[in-house]
């Protein structure tokens, strides 16, 4: 089941190891441009969940688990319930537009080029969850585990601008993952539910919902809080 709130990752031995480049060696850096172009990205998004949207994968969800415990009046409840939520958010400042080759999923090296198609295949998203992770300059400090803690309470609060000033502040690279749903997508798989749950075909429901979950994707923007860039530009 999808998390309602957004996560700050602890200071554990095992992150900084998931951290690490996959083949051993170093990553090359971005250049300045495009960390300020990232950054900017981070800026927009940083936080941005759609409630709505996460009330329906939900009611997705529970609409699956109910079919499985064959409650069936109980799961097309939370089918129309979601149908309801998606409508709503279909309306909400959350959702962005974006080609899916230009996702970048956690642990890539570099963004997909931008080629033609991402350009003109663009797809409408709502983001339904979001992660934070230290990056791999990150070293531990009391004052930066502080500002890690006073980040994460103002993220709990909703207060994703003053989360995001308080690590760029305190210079911490944080990585963030969005989980990103297609909205037109996960509209149409729902309905296609709904319409399976009215001729009791349930199993063929379960599936249609399977789908709108399964649909999913991940996409991370690296040192949210430009801190990289910032520390290059210093040493100049």
């Amino acid at each position: 089941m999808i998390s309602l709130s957004i996560r700050v990752l602890g200071l554990s031995t095992a992150l900084m190891l998931a951290s690490l480049p996959r083949d051993g060696h170093a990553e090359s850096p971005a250049t300045p441009k495009a960390n300020a172009g990232l950054a900017k990205t981070a800026d927009q998004e940083f936080g941005r969940l759609s409630a709505d949207g996460v009330s329906a994968f939900n009611d997705i969800h529970l609409a699956r688990r109910a079919i499985f415990d064959g409650n069936p009046n109980e799961a097309a409840k939370f089918v129309i319930d979601a149908q309801e939520s998606l409508a709503k958010a279909k309306t909400s400042d959350a959702v962005f537009m974006k080609a899916e080759a230009a996702i970048r999923a956690p642990g890539d090296a570099m963004p997909p080029p931008t080629s033609a198609a991402a350009k003109t295949g663009q797809t409408a998203w709502i983001p339904v969850d979001g992660e934070l992770e230290l990056g791999e300059s990150f070293v531990p400090t009391p004052e930066k585990s502080a500002a890690m803690v006073t980040a994460r309470k103002s993220l709990d609060k909703g207060d994703t601008a003053k989360s995001l000033q308080t690590i760029k502040l305190a210079q911490i690279d944080v990585n963030y993952t969005m989980a990103i749903a297609p909205l037109d997508a996960t509209i149409a798989s729902v309905a296609q539910a709904n319409t399976l749950m009215g001729t009791h075909d349930y199993y063929g429901a379960s599936q249609a919902l399977r789908q709108a979950e399964t649909a999913i994707r991940f996409d991370e923007v690296d040192d949210v809080a430009n801190v990289n860039n910032q520390m290059a530009s210093k040493a100049k």
